[in-house]
């Protein structure tokens, strides 16, 4: 009788892919916090999970005969993502391909990494502490919270549509910053979510955007989807905290969209 063997990933490899996502589950479709804390004052709660993006042993989901078990067991095979979903990607795995399971572990990481940079994470402390103008964060808030192509049904979004909402947008950031001093707490934020925006753009530049339509049957379809969901999270994410600072909520159907996802419930526009 043989053993079944698995290439599991090592406890390292996973505190790593959890550290990478910042302990938030990479699906697009998710917003869910994997960590916090236990009743024991001593203690934390993990409920994450370091998925294998392809499987770790033969007849598992998305399972690649030719890779080594170095490779399968490592932090390149991993992709950081909340219970549930992880038991979602591996029990539709026709719905979840390999290559798309790594264009959504780099474009959770991605954004991660553009709004976790030392000026914005530093201003947002500021921020916190003096609470400067009010008034110019509820400006900028509404400037997004207004667009639809951040809450809208993909369904109903064009993307030459998306293309001219956010060129739009990137204009009335530049406009905004044309306000501030160079360099100052607010000014990082708008920078910040600018910069987000032109990383969604990248990852779109490929596609015809003028013909583009909703089909999900089509993989250029699936790409856009996958990258405005992320951006929609990072936007959210951004806004989300920089609200908390000044006391000021997200409304309407902007709310509503970011609160599906903190949740894990299907979102209005999913």
């Amino acid at each position: 009788m043989t053993t079944k063997t698995r290439d599991d990933f090592t406890e390292s490899t996973r505190r790593a892919l959890a550290i990478r996502a910042a302990h938030h589950c990479s699906n697009p479709r998710c917003l869910k916090l994997t960590a916090g804390p236990h009743s024991d004052s001593a203690k934390g709660l993990q409920t994450g999970h370091a998925a294998h993006i392809c499987a770790a042993s033969p007849g598992g989901p998305r399972y690649d005969k030719d890779q080594t078990p170095a490779q399968r067991r490592a932090a390149a095979n991993g992709i950081w993502m909340c219970r549930e979903c992880g038991v979602i990607v591996d029990t539709d795995p026709a719905a979840y391909t390999v290559l798309q399971l790594r264009q959504m572990k780099a474009d959770h990481e991605a954004m991660i990494g553009e709004i976790r940079t030392e000026g914005w994470s530093s201003s947002i402390e500021l921020l916190r502490s003096g609470r400067a103008d009010p008034a110019f964060a509820q400006r900028i808030i509404a400037l997004f919270e207004d667009r639809s192509v951040f809450w809208a049904a993909f369904d109903a979004e064009f993307p030459d549509r998306v293309r001219r909402s956010l060129d739009g947008l990137r204009r009335d950031l530049t406009a905004l910053r044309g306000k501030r001093v160079a360099g100052s707490p607010l000014d990082q934020v708008l920078v910040a979510l600018g910069r987000t925006i032109r990383h969604f753009f990248g990852a779109v530049t490929r596609f015809d955007m003028d013909t583009l339509r909703c089909d999900g049957n089509d993989p250029e379809w699936l790409a856009f989807e996958s990258a405005l969901r992320t951006l929609r999270k990072a936007i959210g994410f951004q806004l989300a905290t920089l609200g908390s600072s000044y006391g000021i909520p997200l409304q309407g159907e902007f709310a509503e969209y970011q609160a599906a996802l903190a949740k894990g419930e299907k979102s209005p526009a999913a």
